[in-house]
């Protein structure tokens, strides 16, 4: 692979890492609600909290998750348009089908060419071939 092409690439494995981050944050997010929500049934108070009320205390962390949570997922979001908008460029459909199976669906070579009816070194072909069409700035 060339310099370009790695670069290419590493700027498309974007949308799975800010997908990553994006479901880390939110399984926090689940986390922190069933404590609150635990805590609130039990009705605990100063719970290792000696300056005031431990359901207080964890509904400001749960306010602050979900602020975090909207923060990651809005970046995703962005990430992945930004990706989609660069792929719909490519005046082929079967190489944009390539990159976005690939980059935003999280599918093997393998997979998109079960899917494409066609052998993975196709896949593998025809997606150095995108790389090379593909207009990003890289830097």
């Amino acid at each position: 692979m060339t310099t370009d092409q790695l670069a290419k690439i590493n700027w498309l494995k974007r949308a799975y890492d800010a997908e990553q981050v994006a479901r880390a944050w939110t399984a926090k997010l689940e986390h922190d609600r069933s404590i609150a929500e635990r805590t609130n049934r039990n009705g605990l108070q100063n719970l290792g909290n000696p300056s005031g009320n431990a359901t207080e205390s964890l509904l400001i962390q749960l306010a602050d998750t979900e602020h975090k949570t909207k923060i990651r997922l809005k970046e995703m979001m962005q990430i992945q348009t930004e990706i989609t908008e660069a792929i719909a460029k490519i005046p082929n459909l079967e190489l944009q089908t390539i990159l976005i199976r690939h980059y935003l669906a999280h599918e093997t070579f393998e997979q998109i060419a079960e899917q494409m009816h066609c052998s993975t070194i196709t896949v593998k072909r025809k997606h150095k071939k995108s790389l090379a069409i593909l207009k990003i700035d890289t830097k």
